[in-house]
């Protein structure tokens, strides 16, 4: 038990990379209410020849613990995607990740944070304003990596009909049982406040709200086209998570896509596989609107 803690523990901290790096997205502080009025930070990547006329998909992205807002500026990934969107490799979008700390991008049990509340009602609905975006849910769509994917599976469960699709990347799935091992790990609490985050570890029918073992059991219940992949040297408890959540979902016939991508835990590996989830996810509601 004690070596599983420690790998929980790593999973939410994610190398940040080089010290220096090139800023290509556009960077925002404001007040948050939903975060107590503490000013949080968030950045928008945008294609560099967007017009007034075009109507683009959101894509709200949760970083993984241990990074924030830079993220895809820190690995890379922003000069990437421009490159991509330019020459049409990946779908043109506007991309915004909100800075998540390592919150779990959860609205916190103890009222003291509301992450989610942070992210969706209050960045992605100035974004959508300042650079005319498609509407929801036809024109927004989740994703996220490690602490930010199973943050982006929890907004799919609490907003559903927000999303046209939810990809997960190298998430760490918790069913009910999971989670009550990790809220009752001493040594978890000696690190992370999970019982302010999350609450005490019971009772059951609390935390099973959070579990899409228990709340998608049909395609209807997801509400969106849901696309889960893992590193086949990824963490062992994401892998099998992972692994476990796919087999659920093909079990009850719940409509989705999961396949495991060659790489682990690291930014390394997902710049391929972030490009590939926004060809899989935003093509079918990729094209341009005009007015």
């Amino acid at each position: 038990m004690r070596a599983k803690s420690f790998a929980l523990l790593a999973s939410a901290l994610l190398p940040l990379g080089c010290a220096t790096f090139p800023r290509l997205m556009t960077y925002e502080r404001f007040s948050s209410p939903a975060m107590r009025d503490v000013w949080m930070e968030s950045s928008v990547l945008v294609p560099a020849d967007l017009r007034t006329d075009e109507r683009l998909p959101l894509v709200l992205f949760l970083h993984g613990g241990g990074d924030g807002p830079d993220a895809l500026d820190r690995s890379g990934i922003s000069a990437d995607l421009l490159e991509g969107m330019s020459d049409g490799t990946v779908p043109r979008a506007v991309i915004v990740l909100p800075e998540g700390n390592l919150g779990f991008w959860a609205n916190w049990y103890d009222g003291s944070r509301r992450y989610e509340d942070y992210a969706v009602d209050e960045v992605m609905p100035r974004v959508a304003r300042r650079y005319h975006t498609a509407p929801c849910p036809e024109g927004c769509h989740i994703m996220g990596v490690s602490m930010g994917a199973e943050g982006a599976l929890r907004f799919a469960l609490h907003r559903r009909g927000t999303w046209a699709t939810v990809t997960a990347i190298s998430g760490p799935s918790y069913d009910t049982q999971r989670r009550l091992e990790f809220l009752a790990d001493p040594l978890i609490n000696v690190v992370i406040p999970t019982w302010h985050v999350f609450g005490p570890p019971g009772p059951r029918s609390r935390v099973e709200a959070d579990d899409p073992w228990v709340v998608w059991r049909t395609t209807e219940d997801v509400g969106a086209r849901l696309f889960l992949t893992w590193g086949t040297n990824d963490r062992d408890y994401v892998r099998e998570g992972s692994e476990h959540l796919h087999a659920h979902l093909a079990e009850r016939g719940v409509a989705h896509e999961a396949e495991p991508f060659e790489g682990g835990h690291n930014w390394v590996s997902w710049r391929s596989v972030i490009r590939a989830a926004l060809r899989r996810q935003l093509a079918p509601s990729a094209s341009v609107t005009r007015e």
